[in-house]
């Protein structure tokens, strides 16, 4: 528990008395509350923020959102999130560990808002900067460190929200029933005209094609590859990764498909990214183009380990569930080609509420989840129902649904790719039921993360040259 020099030297010189609260590195802030047994009203939290002059911190509650029309109003002008790589550099470059945020400005160099719902009385915690601890002081006495900031409100309590729980699967029949509900009457035209999804392109058309014989030519597969040659040779790229076990020299397209990759794999990447090319996305943000498309290349490449750990004989078809895991996300590309403005705010609200999990944060600012959206599109442009189940139901943990094992496996590579750094999960804790039904143990989860973490170079480089999805 080594508080950051910067962080120490300044708590030191305030003189206000403190302790430090260890916690396993690898846990949520909301799970280290969960733990400690902690009131995350009583849990502070730092966001970054900047204008045209400066960068600035608002501290609130970790109970609470920010909400930009009440913080901009606060502060006369438009501010906008600093995004997560961003910040994360912002502390790491101060002495801060793994992404520790402490909410001291003034240890920083930093003007503050400060949010009025702040406990003024009793005990606060808030990140240290090591990562595995955190500051316990008298509210009275962190309120006095925060003197200089300005102080009004501009966060709402979290249960205030009327997040959606219903779960019925999405369709064209009741999509107006559940916009009309949980979104304001000026955006529903909006998410109403998702019901006009891009046709099937061509290429697709042939790849689906392929896709559903019982056993593809690897010859049609290698004509259709060889005619994007960047794609080709990032496949011949890919298939020397240490995570295939091909011992022998890939020195071409037919060694990559027909002895590494094999059929499935190689048209799985075909096909995202032939489907990705359908759309057009903003490349940065928590749900951008890059982060989107990086984190589909590293699950379904983990879905693919986990897979090889089944018991036998399998009880799901590799090929299909690589496939599930490359495409669970593709909701946000129609969400970004159909509706740019509302996935911006959405960027937006992440960049500054992320400890919100994912799924309410989409129903309370689109109106809809990304899962409900994406499987609406697998079904149009008949997908397999084993990769629709995957990308309707990777954030579920009932498992109830058809298919079940498809979505499980997504769900396990989820959580686990929080230890790569990658997680988009807010709770990365692997889930109990899907392990057990599948026969999966902690041990040979980890195992997986391994192999996936050991051939990084290469998953990063494939993300960055197969084809992606146009910028918008």
């Amino acid at each position: 528990m080594n508080l950051p020099d910067s962080v120490r030297s300044y708590l030191d010189r305030q003189q206000f008395p403190y302790k430090l609260v260890s916690y396993p590195s690898n846990e949520a802030l909301g799970q280290v509350a969960e733990r400690l047994d902690i009131s995350t009203r009583r849990l502070v939290r730092a966001v970054l923020l900047q204008d045209k002059n400066e960068l600035l911190m608002a501290i609130l509650p970790y109970s609470h959102l920010l909400d930009f029309p009440l913080l901009c109003q606060l502060r006369d002008f438009e501010l906008e999130p600093l995004y997560g790589a961003e910040t994360v550099q912002f502390f790491q470059t101060r002495g801060c560990k793994g992404d520790s945020r402490p909410p001291l400005p003034a240890a920083f160099g930093i003007s503050a808002l400060v949010d009025t719902s702040l406990p003024g009385e009793g005990e606060i915690f808030f990140e240290s900067g090591s990562s595995d601890c955190l500051v316990n002081m008298a509210a009275s006495d962190f309120g006095h460190l925060l003197t200089q900031a300005r102080w009004g409100r501009f966060a709402i309590p979290a249960e205030d929200l009327d997040f959606l729980t219903n779960q019925q699967t999405l369709t064209p029949q009741n999509l107006n029933s559940l916009t009309n509900r949980y979104t304001p009457a000026q955006t529903r035209a909006g998410l109403e005209s998702i019901t006009e999804l891009p046709a099937v392109p061509q290429t697709v058309q042939h790849l689906l094609a392929l896709r559903a014989e019982a056993n593809p030519s690897t010859q049609d597969i290698i004509r259709l590859a060889e005619q994007d040659a960047t794609c080709a040779a990032q496949l011949v790229y890919w298939a020397r990764a240490p995570l295939h076990g091909f011992r022998g020299p890939v020195d071409s397209l037919e060694t990559a498909v027909e002895r590494v990759l094999g059929p499935d794999r190689t048209l799985a990447l075909l096909l995202g990214s032939s489907m990705a090319q359908t759309f057009r996305m903003p490349a940065g943000g928590p749900v951008g183009l890059q982060a989107v498309w990086q984190h589909s290349i590293y699950c379904a490449a983990l879905v693919g380990e986990l897979v090889k750990l089944l018991p036998e004989p399998p009880c799901v078809n590799p090929g299909l569930a690589y496939l599930g895991g490359l495409l669970h996300d593709f909701g946000y590309l129609v969400l970004a080609h159909v509706l740019p403005a509302r996935l911006y705010l959405l960027n937006r609200f992440l960049a500054v509420n992320r400890h919100v999990p994912i799924n309410d944060a989409e129903r309370y600012v689109m109106g809809v989840e990304h899962g409900h959206i994406g499987a609406w599109l697998m079904q149009s442009w008949n997908l397999p129902e084993e990769v629709v189940s995957a990308v309707r139901w990777h954030h579920s943990e009932e498992g109830t649904h058809p298919f079940a094992e498809y979505s499980n496996l997504v769900l396990i590579a989820n959580r686990l790719l929080h230890y790569v750094g990658l997680g988009e999960e807010h709770n990365n804790r692997l889930p109990a039921l899907a392990m057990f039904t599948l026969g999966i143990t902690r041990e040979q989860a980890m195992a997986a993360v391994g192999q996936v973490h050991a051939s990084m170079a290469e998953l990063d480089t494939l993300c960055a040259v197969l084809p992606l999805p146009k910028e918008a």
